[in-house]
C-alpha cells in the first residue's frame, strides 16, 4: 500500500497516512477497476493523474490480488518495492560533518513527518522575493507568489553534485518558462529572473546546509592544491576500491575519412593513457566534491546489498533508490540504515585528509583552509530509528 502511495505522489504524507489513503482508494474501487480494465475511461482518468503512471498500474494488479487473496499475508508478491534517500548526496554531507540542522532537513533524524529540504527552501527562496517586492525590487515584484517547489528542486538535486551559478540559473530558467503567468515575459528579462532566483537559491541552500557547503568548499580547495601540484586527485573509498580523476588538458585533432569526419581527444603533453599529461585543474577541483560522494553513496549501496545476500533477501538499486519485495520491506529498512551508520562512522573526512598528506607530500597541507572542517554533534545513532530516512 505505501509503495503505490509513492508511486501515485503521495509520498510526503506520514506512512499511515499512505495507507490511509490508498484504503480510501480501495473503497473507491478505483485499485480494482485499474487492475482489471487499465484502458477503460474512469481507470485512465485517474492513474495517468499519478507521478508515475505505469508503475502505478502495476502496483494496482499486485495489489488487487493480494487484497482478493483468502489470505493476504501469505499471497507471494513479485512487485519490487522501493525505498528512496531523502536527497541522498545531502545526507552524505550531514553524516559526514555531523550537521545536526542539515540532518534534521535530509531526514536523518527522527520525526513524525517527513522532511521536505525542496520546500524547506522554497520557503526561505520566496519569503526573501516577498521582503524584495515590498521594497519595489522589479523582479521580485513579478516573481512574487510564484516561487514553487519545482522551481528550486533541481538546483537542491544537483547542489552536491558540482552544479556551477550558471548550471543553477538555466535549471531556473527551464522552470519559469512553463509558468503561464510569465508566458508573456521576454526571453532576457526571464534570464534576469533566472539569474536573481538562482543566487538566491544558492545563499539559501547555503544557510540551511552549512555544513554540507564547508565541506565541499573544503575537497574543492584540496583538489586545487593537488592539481596545482601537477597530480589527479586520487583517493581510496571505504570499501577499498581506489578512485583516480581522470580530468587532464586534451589536444583535439580532426580526423577525415571516406565516411565521415571524427574528432579525436588526447591527454595534453602525453600519451593516450595521460602519462605526464597536464591536469586539468578546475575540473579536479569542481570534480572532486561529487566525486567523493558518489564513492560513498556507492559504498552503502553496496554494503546494503551484501548484507541482503546474506539475509536471504532480493536486492536491486538504482542509485539511492533500493528495492525489495513486500514482505522483506522492514528487513531491508534495518540494513541499510544499519549499513549507513557503519559507513559514517569513522571520521572520513579526516580519514582523506590523511591520506592526501601522505601521498602528496609536497603540498603544504598546515594551512589552515586544508586543515578539514570540524564535525558537529549529530548523533549517528539517530539514524536507525528515522522512520524517513529512506521511505
Amino acid at each position: 500500500k505505501v509503495q503505490l502511495a509513492n508511486l501515485y505522489g503521495k509520498d510526503k504524507l506520514s506512512l499511515e497516512d499512505r495507507v490511509g489513503w490508498v484504503d480510501e482508494t480501495l473503497k473507491a474501487g478505483l485499485v480494482t477497476r485499474t487492475a482489471e480494465a487499465p484502458t477503460s475511461e474512469d481507470s485512465l482518468k485517474w492513474w495517468l493523474q499519478a507521478d508515475k503512471p505505469l508503475q502505478t498500474v502495476a502496483a494496482c494488479m499486485e495489489l488487487a490480488d493480494a487484497v482478493a487473496a483468502p489470505n493476504p499475508e501469505e499471497f507471494l508478491s513479485s512487485l519490487p518495492v522501493h525505498q528512496d534517500g531523502s536527497c541522498n548526496g545531502l545526507q552524505h554531507y550531514a553524516a559526514l560533518g555531523r550537521d545536526t540542522v542539515g540532518a534534521e532537513q535530509v531526514n536523518l533524524v527522527p520525526s513524525d513527518l517527513p522532511q521536505d529540504v525542496y520546500a524547506g527552501v522554497m520557503r526561505l527562496v520566496a519569503r526573501q522575493v516577498s521582503v524584495d517586492a515590498a521594497e519595489g525590487h522589479p523582479l521580485a515584484r513579478r516573481l512574487d507568489g510564484l516561487i514553487g517547489r519545482k522551481i528550486v528542486k533541481q538546483v537542491i538535486m544537483t547542489s552536491v553534485y558540482g552544479v556551477t551559478f550558471v548550471g543553477a540559473r538555466q535549471q531556473i530558467q527551464n522552470r519559469l518558462r512553463e509558468l503561464a503567468a510569465l508566458e508573456d515575459v521576454a526571453e532576457q528579462q526571464q534570464a534576469e529572473m533566472a539569474s536573481y532566483l538562482a543566487r538566491m537559491t544558492l545563499d539559501s541552500l547555503g544557510s540551511v546546509f552549512n555544513g554540507a557547503t564547508s565541506s565541499m568548499v573544503w575537497l574543492a580547495r584540496c583538489a586545487r592544491q593537488i592539481a596545482s601540484a601537477g597530480h589527479p586527485v586520487e583517493w581510496v573509498t571505504p570499501l577499498g576500491l581506489p578512485v583516480v580523476q581522470p580530468y587532464f588538458k586534451d589536444e583535439s585533432r580532426k580526423v577525415e575519412t571516406v565516411l565521415q569526419t571524427m574528432t579525436i581527444s588526447e591527454p595534453r603533453g602525453g600519451s593516450a593513457e595521460g602519462a605526464h599529461a597536464v591536469v586539468d585543474k578546475n575540473r579536479q577541483r569542481n570534480g572532486l566534491p561529487p566525486n567523493f560522494v558518489h564513492s560513498l553513496d556507492s559504498s552503502h549501496m553496496l554494503m546494503s546489498a551484501r548484507q541482503c545476500h546474506a539475509a536471504g533477501l532480493a536486492f536491486a538499486a538504482v542509485h539511492d533508490s533500493y528495492w525489495t519485495h513486500a514482505g522483506s520491506v522492514a528487513t531491508m529498512n534495518e540494513v541499510l540504515r544499519a549499513q549507513f551508520v557503519e559507513l559514517h562512522r569513522p571520521a572520513l573526512l579526516a580519514e582523506l585528509a590523511q591520506s592526501f598528506r601522505e601521498r602528496y607530500p609536497e603540498v603544504d597541507w598546515d594551512q589552515e583552509e586544508l586543515l578539514p572542517p570540524k564535525r558537529g554533534d549529530f548523533d549517528l545513532e539517530q539514524v536507525k530509528q528515522s522512520t524517513y530516512f529512506f521511505a
